[in-house]
């Protein structure tokens, strides 16, 4: 039989049996998917609930009165096949260009649940419905989940098969769907008058430049940081030692330099050697010669060539390590030729690492030029 007032009643008594299990798994849904955007530094704010009894009745009431809609629904298994939000979870990025990424940290994270296919994700301004409706601004990727068998210790067992539509959406298609589904959704959308309709398409238009400008804010803040932090650093006094060295060099750079992922303990000591030798131990002095270009350069071109000419002339220990000091070292070898054609004509007795790749540069540099 289809859905009628005795089918919504029995539905609603299922839903509220279940109401404290579903809300058990937004609230692990939630917890997990604050900690994984925390891990990336990705700004979102993330919402959830279990349904409301009387929100899922008001829902089976209204399709109720729908015959054509009614008769999809032969038991109770068919309504909550259909109802995809019983348990539902919203990230709320701060730009839209974050919601492919939340998009893919959200696969990473869970699985599909039993009967769907690739998390039944849909793209909702890519629907037919709101494509035709121009007056529909509604940006958000929907996808079901499911926790994954990791998942499922002793507390959560019984979450099993249980599944929560998650809504990934920036803020300000938020805040315009959140008042465009209580007037047109909730109330009586025939009853909107022409001064609501235009103000509604106005905030729809004003989330799109909304979303530029949320992110130039972003990366002017962001710029903005970055220029005090590296301020403070040239501030400080002079680089006392090796292990200074590599705290500087870190919290100057961070965790990659042009596509490297340096070690600044690897090989610090023949850097910090150099270092002493070039008289660059004021913080202001080094990275005025380990300029961006230069260490673009050295990634990019210098470093590959040098460590052919390594190999080329059997000159393979030590090894040199793109991935360790020895980039800072190269560059600075780079950057200071003059210098460094003295620095390796003082050397007596066994060489020393960075008066080995001194020689070497320059024998490097005068192969290059002839």
């Amino acid at each position: 039989m289809p859905l009628d007032a005795k089918m919504v009643v029995e539905c609603c008594e299922e839903f509220s049996n279940s109401h404290d299990r579903l809300t058990k798994l937004v609230l692990f849904v939630v917890a997990l998917l604050e900690a994984e955007l925390k891990k990336r530094n990705v700004m979102a704010r993330v919402t959830g609930r279990a349904k409301s009894v009387e929100s899922l009745r008001g829902k089976l009431a209204k399709w109720s009165h729908d015959k054509n809609k009614a008769a999809l629904f032969k038991t109770r298994s068919d309504v909550f096949a259909c109802v995809g939000d019983l348990a539902g979870v919203r990230v709320m990025t701060y730009t839209e260009h974050d919601r492919d990424l939340v998009y893919n940290l959200v696969k990473e994270n869970f699985a599909t649940p039993a009967g769907k296919t690739d998390f039944d994700t849909e793209r909702k301004e890519e629907s037919a419905r709101i494509q035709r409706d121009k007056s529909n601004f509604y940006r958000a990727t929907h996808m079901q989940v499911c926790l994954r068998p990791e998942h499922l210790t002793d507390g959560y067992l019984n979450l099993k098969g249980s599944h929560c539509e998650i809504q990934i959406t920036s803020m300000l298609a938020h805040v315009w769907n959140e008042i465009e589904h209580d007037m047109r959704y909730k109330g009586d959308s025939r009853a909107l008058s022409d001064d609501e309709v235009l103000m509604l398409d106005s905030l729809g238009l004003m989330t799109k430049s909304g979303d530029h400008i949320i992110s130039s804010l972003i990366n002017a803040n962001a710029r903005r940081v970055e220029a005090q932090r590296q301020q403070e650093i040239l501030s400080k006094g002079r680089i006392k030692d090796v292990r200074a060295l590599s705290d500087a060099l870190e919290e100057h750079f961070g965790a990659t330099v042009w596509g490297k992922s340096p070690s600044y303990r690897l090989n610090a000591d023949a850097l910090w050697d150099t270092v002493e030798a070039l008289k660059l131990t004021q913080p202001k002095d080094l990275f005025q010669v380990l300029s961006p270009s230069l260490l673009q350069n050295t990634v990019k071109q210098t470093i590959p060539a040098f460590s052919r000419y390594l190999k080329r002339t059997d000159q393979i220990r030590p090894k040199l390590a793109a991935e360790s000091c020895d980039l800072f070292l190269i560059a600075l070898l780079e950057g200071s030729h003059a210098t460094i054609a003295g620095l390796a004509k003082t050397n007596r007795g066994p060489a020393k690492r960075h008066l080995f790749f001194a020689k070497a540069f320059v024998d490097f540099r005068s192969s290059q030029e002839a």
